[in-house]
């Protein structure tokens, strides 16, 4: 009725208000006509397209799309079967991007780390061999513990300060995963400073710190087990200043915490936070 609508709309503007187009007519029954072509096109366009989307797809096209994955349907399997297999249904691939992304899709998560342990002995980090630790701050832990579930694969273990138990298929499943603990830390640096090679000034202290603290905190965060140490301070600076050495830096736990050389140890469990406002840059000679 739509198609027809809009070439009775269009006979109008051409032969004017009052042309005849009633069914009985001769434009009537040819505007008909053309209504039924259009109405035809449209749905073989919209048959195309939808052949090409596995979920829609059916017998043929469904196999050929299949081809493109090296799938064959097998003998007896029927389209819905099949299509399950195109498409990895209920099934997750293994990757530890794809884990990380997973995890990163769960309302309220703001941080999301995966370490694996593919070796038979604990790493260094306390992960047990043949285990999956995964890392994340924010979200709620049932819904972290479901995103997690079906990248551990039989055989492989979960591992982590926080755990959370989900019914799968009618069975209790529990899985393991890290929450870090946050390390609150201030730290006091030393920078050695001079003219860029085009005589431009130094930056100032304050801009210095600005740049450690926004290295230092947000996305670009150092990974829970990592620590606050010169060369990651370092790194950090000169790519923004290569004109300015850090030099020596001292660190403390906040509130009220003594002042220590680096490095600042950071269990793996943990993670640092870093206080920008307590990022202070002193400008040596």
């Amino acid at each position: 009725m739509q198609i027809l609508a809009e070439i009775e709309e269009n006979a109008k503007q051409v032969f004017g208000e009052n042309v005849i187009q009633s069914p009985e007519s001769p434009l009537g029954q040819l505007n008909r006509l053309c209504a039924s072509l259009g109405t035809t096109l449209w749905e073989t366009a919209e048959d195309t397209y939808q052949s090409y989307d596995p979920d829609q797809a059916e017998g043929v096209r469904l196999e050929q799309l299949g081809r493109i994955r090296l799938l064959e349907r097998m003998t007896g399997e029927t389209d819905a079967e099949y299509r399950g297999a195109i498409t990895n249904q209920g099934r997750a691939r293994i990757d530890i991007a794809d884990i990380v992304r997973a995890l990163s899709g769960v309302a309220g998560v703001t941080y999301a780390k995966v370490f694996i342990n593919p070796g038979d002995a604990t790493d260094a980090d306390g992960i047990p061999g043949h285990t999956v630790a995964a890392a994340v701050i924010g979200g709620d832990d049932g819904a972290v513990a479901s995103a997690l579930r079906p990248y551990i694969t039989p055989g492989i273990d979960s591992y982590g300060n926080a755990r959370a138990d989900i019914d799968v298929d009618g069975y209790c499943r529990t899985v393991y995963f890290v929450r870090p603990v946050p390390v609150r830390l201030g730290l006091q640096l030393q920078a050695r400073v001079t003219a860029d090679r085009l005589g431009c000034p130094p930056p100032s202290a304050v801009a210095i710190g600005l740049i450690i603290s926004n290295a230092l905190t947000g996305q670009s965060r150092p990974v829970n087990g990592q620590d606050i140490d010169l060369h990651l301070i370092r790194t950090a600076v000169t790519a923004a200043y290569p004109n300015v050495e850090i030099v020596a830096g001292t660190w403390t736990l906040l509130p009220d915490g003594d002042l220590t050389p680096l490095p600042a140890p950071i269990p793996f469990l943990s993670i640092a936070e870093i206080v920008p406002a307590s990022v202070i840059v002193a400008i040596v000679e």
